[in-house]
């Protein structure tokens, strides 16, 4: 594989694990760093202390401009794939490979990390979902808030992992958390005019992580695992 390229787009933390594997099978890689990456770039497992990149690339002002970008960094070599090695890559990496015009989700759903269009979605196939109201204004999601049994999930409509939820026990303790999400930068995405705070029902039992890779509408489930979360630290998902 030695004169194909694989383009990545943020690989940080578990995503730098992917670039190496791609780099042992021959590959060689052309970094695109997204403008939201932030802090996350230094993310860098010390097993991948040592990892070589062909070329880095930062975003431009376009998608376009960063396509003819990636392009020029990677000359001779030819670019055969585009893949996510982070959360805050996820839409950039979907509208890049789509330009690129290797192997892609594609852009017919433009905020594919949108928790609130995530459920929406699967309601949309007839498969259950959870009750939830999300806006960017208390009054949109104040009857949901009056009305939906407690405790209730309040969190940024975007996010990594459990980062700005919480468990709230009262409509007081919800309205306060909604306005705090609202005033704060969250590590990864859900900021600026775009930002939005989702409340959901709390959905009690076991909770299931099921990992699947899709190729050409081939669906293989890979693992299979179940969180164990608790109260701790002040907070109620650890």
């Amino acid at each position: 594989q030695g004169d194909k390229i694989i383009v990545m787009v943020d690989p940080y933390s578990t995503g730098c694990v992917v670039a190496q594997e791609a780099l042992k099978r021959g590959y060689k890689l052309v970094v695109v760093w997204t403008n939201g990456v932030g802090e996350n770039k230094t993310h860098i497992p010390t097993s991948c202390s040592d990892i070589h990149y062909y070329a880095e690339v930062n975003e431009k002002a376009s998608v376009t401009e960063t396509a003819i970008a990636a392009t020029e960094a990677a000359r001779p070599f030819k670019i055969v794939a585009c893949i996510c090695g982070g959360e805050s890559g996820v839409a950039f990496c979907d509208a890049l490979s789509e330009k690129l015009g290797v192997l892609t989700n594609g852009t017919d759903i433009p905020k594919r990390r949108d928790k609130k269009l995530q459920q929406e979605l699967i309601k949309a196939a007839g498969l259950r979902s959870v009750r939830q109201a999300g806006s960017g204004k208390f009054e949109d999601v104040e009857e949901f808030l009056r009305s939906e049994r407690y405790p209730v999930v309040v969190k940024p409509v975007e996010s990594a992992g459990s980062d700005g939820v919480k468990l709230c026990h009262s409509y007081e303790e919800a309205k306060e958390h909604f306005h705090l999400l609202m005033n704060s930068q969250q590590r990864v995405g859900g900021s600026g005019a775009h930002a939005a705070v989702l409340c959901q029902e709390f959905l009690r039992g076991k909770e299931y992580v099921v990992d699947h890779v899709s190729l050409n509408g081939v669906h293989k489930t890979t693992m299979c695992w179940v969180y164990d979360k608790r109260p701790a630290n002040g907070s109620a998902f650890v």
